[in-house]
């Protein structure tokens, strides 16, 4: 994320302070701020007509400020696009006025994907892996250089991905001390400790006292795929549905031929069909405020989740074609590895 100190002024400050901000920053416009809240801005085109108006350098930038200046908010990713298309730069403020940062054409989609707090479900016993799993959890299971977990998180970070939680429950202090010391701090990860299991989604109540406000990236962590996830913040942002599931495609070949019967009378047989279906693959984008509305510590899975969102109308499906495996049995397990 740019750092915007540079780009902030004050209403006493100069016509000249303003034209070496603008000459030396990489975003070009100058926010003038009070208290932390955003009451102008300026850019060349504000100086320029200052100029004109034969204001002199050392005029205070209160006199050449916009007083009324296009702004966004954080999570209205649409008003933001669409002021993109008219403006080079757009301030994103909070709830309170506050500036937060600025965006342009070129980092809005990184902007986006660094905003998202991300959610690794790895706390589940695995027993379909067993015996591999009974005395290391399905998360540390070895690839070819590393395990599942770390592979997933370096492919999050590909995305600019790095506010990275990860909920454990069986053999959770085995996975605290990969990343503790095995690793060396080299991947900032933060905890979610279920006591107790608490299902698909319930550790997402865990996340009440940390102050999200961003949308929430969810990934089970025995799912390794190559799926862009700025594209997929970007498409559930656009849609303004409480949540996006993931979606691949799946294809079963019927070993037999099929027969198409109308009125007891056969009317086609196709031999050994594939059938296409889409299958939850495990990833999710979910608003932040569905966290406040989970009952802490209480067990409830995602599709319950997507079940009463579903009743709102207020689910997004993402069509998947990048690669996906579920590293659930043996045969995936397998796969995964070479």
């Amino acid at each position: 994320m740019t750092d915007i100190k540079k780009n902030i002024l004050t209403k006493k400050s100069t016509m000249s302070d303003a034209i070496r901000v603008l000459q030396e920053c990489e975003l070009k416009i100058i926010c003038i701020v009070e208290n932390k809240k955003l009451v102008g801005t300026i850019t060349d085109g504000d100086i320029r007509r200052a100029l004109l108006k034969n204001l002199t350098l050392d005029c205070d930038c209160n006199k050449i400020m916009n007083a009324n200046p296009e702004y966004s908010t954080t999570n209205n990713y649409l008003l933001t696009k669409n002021l993109l298309n008219t403006h080079s730069f757009v301030p994103i403020i909070d709830e309170k006025n506050n500036l937060i940062r600025i965006v342009s054409k070129t980092n809005i989609d990184d902007e986006n994907s660094q905003s998202c707090s991300t959610v690794i479900m790895a706390g589940g016993r695995g027993e379909r892996l067993h015996p591999l799993t009974l005395d290391t959890p399905k998360p540390l299971l070895p690839l070819q250089k590393k395990p599942i977990i770390h592979e997933i998180i370096d492919r999050l970070h590909a995305h600019n991905l790095k506010d990275i939680y990860i909920s454990v429950h069986y053999k959770g202090d085995i996975i605290r001390e990969y990343f503790e010391k095995t690793i060396n701090n080299t991947i900032n990860v933060k905890f979610l400790e279920e006591n107790e299991p608490l299902g698909t989604a319930g550790c997402l109540s865990l996340l009440k006292n940390k102050e999200i406000t961003s949308s929430i990236v969810i990934i089970n962590g025995d799912v390794l795929t190559d799926i862009n996830y700025s594209e997929l913040i970007n498409y559930h942002n656009k849609s303004n549905k409480q949540i996006t599931v993931c979606a691949s495609f799946y294809d079963i070949q019927i070993p037999f031929g099929t027969m198409e019967i109308d009125n007891d009378k056969l009317i086609n047989i196709t031999e050994k069909p594939i059938k296409k279906y889409l299958i939850n693959a495990g990833i999710y984008v979910i608003n932040s405020n569905i966290i406040n509305e989970l009952e802490t510590n209480k067990k409830i899975d995602m599709t319950d989740l997507i079940s009463s969102a579903i009743r709102k109308e207020s689910v997004g499906i993402f069509p998947m074609h990048e690669k996906w495996l579920d590293i659930g049995n043996h045969e995936n397990y397998d796969k995964a590895k070479k």
